[in-house]
């Protein structure tokens, strides 16, 4: 069974914080979680190939100083921070669009809003805006995309894909370890429910 989707590199993304912050508790007294080599593991990669991500502005805000100098670097040349502060409550089409995200059963609890905050936004804009990928490692946010009719045309990249891409751009075998421990740590829940094998090997097909 073949379980690793190719990503059109060419087409928008748009990119949830967590795929910025995997392991970010874990950073200040492990190395191993470190940005830079988060960086080396699979961050790099994907700044470097992708041709047109986007950012919302309040995913943007919500990361560490140290991440955002990071982007920086490619905003203006592959990265766009886009912003709908302008849309909710002026334009029909998109608060409805909003609206329906936010109070959406996985992403409802009034208690974890603030947490939610940058998936509503980035699929609400990636719904109006018809952006073709949207990515994240949060599971809520992946399966409220899967579940919502109005996301259909919106497709998922999950945590679990972003390692195999960048598993494919390398033959060097030290960042394959990572990458796999990372898969074994954080995509655990797919894991456990079988959508996705228990190596990344065996994800990618090696």
């Amino acid at each position: 069974m073949q379980y690793y989707k190719e990503i059109n590199t060419q087409d928008k993304v748009i990119f949830d914080t967590c795929i910025f912050m995997v392991g970010v508790e874990k950073r200040p007294t492990n190395s191993n979680y470190s940005l830079a080599s988060m960086q080396k593991l699979f961050l790099d990669v994907l700044l470097v190939s992708f041709k047109q991500i986007l950012i919302h502005q309040i995913v943007y805000n919500e990361l560490d100083d140290e991440t955002k100098n990071l982007i920086n670097q490619y905003i203006n040349i592959n990265i766009t921070l886009v912003n709908d502060a302008d849309l909710i409550g002026s334009d029909p089409e998109y608060t409805q669009i909003y609206n329906e995200i936010k109070n959406s059963e996985l992403l409802a609890n009034n208690s974890v809003l603030r947490k939610n905050q940058g998936e509503v936004h980035s699929l609400a804009y990636a719904c109006y805006h018809r952006i073709p990928y949207f990515s994240s490692r949060d599971n809520d946010a992946c399966e409220t995309c899967e579940e919502l009719e109005l996301l259909k045309d919106v497709t998922v990249v999950g945590f679990e894909q972003i390692l195999a891409f960048a598993f494919k751009q390398t033959d060097n075998s030290e960042v394959h370890k990572g990458q796999k421990a990372l898969y074994k740590e954080f995509c655990q829940k797919k894991i456990r429910q079988k959508e996705i094998p228990p190596t990344l090997g065996e994800y990618v097909g090696k």
